[in-house]
């Protein structure tokens, strides 16, 4: 399992900023991210097509629920458009020396600006459970977590909008 957290404060390619927020819909820390000096854009396959996640004026904003198992990613472009709601299941999200964090358990949930979903690295969370970096309560953590994702974002399509 890794920890991954939401920045690196020697970045130089981003410039950052983070707040508590607390409202009827999220509770917890959020964290501002421009990307800035970027050499080369990240091109990844979201499970439909390839899209560009990160380049030069990139914004992200990185959720860290006070009482979840998920980090929530929204995604702008240069030009402030949203590219998707990423969210990376997480057996534990915590803060240490100021940033917040999360023990990523390798399976993804995306909501695209359409409302299509995706469900991404379901292998990785198979092999971690094979070669024993993770357990098999681990994995069903995993499901559930995607379960109550679905719940409360998909579900409420129009706050998740609102909440961005």
């Amino acid at each position: 399992m890794k920890r991954r957290f939401a920045y690196s404060i020697d970045d130089e390619r981003i410039i950052h900023n983070q707040k508590s927020i607390e409202n009827d819909f999220f509770v917890g820390e959020v964290c501002y991210v421009k990307y800035v000096n970027v050499d080369k854009p990240l091109i990844v396959n979201n499970g439909i097509s390839d899209v560009c996640i990160f380049d030069n004026g990139y914004e992200w904003l990185e959720l860290y629920p006070k009482d979840g198992n998920y980090a929530l990613t929204i995604m702008f472009d240069n030009n402030k458009n949203l590219i998707e709601w990423y969210f990376d299941v997480s057996k534990q999200i915590g803060i240490e020396n100021g940033i917040p964090y999360e023990d990523d358990l390798y399976l993804d949930y995306v909501i695209m600006p359409d409302k299509k979903e995706i469900i991404l690295d379901e292998d990785e969370l198979l092999n971690a459970v094979e070669i024993g970096d993770i357990t098999e309560e681990d994995k069903e953590l995993a499901y559930k977590v995607v379960e109550q994702l679905k719940t409360k974002y998909y579900d409420n399509f129009e706050s998740l909008k609102e909440l961005t």
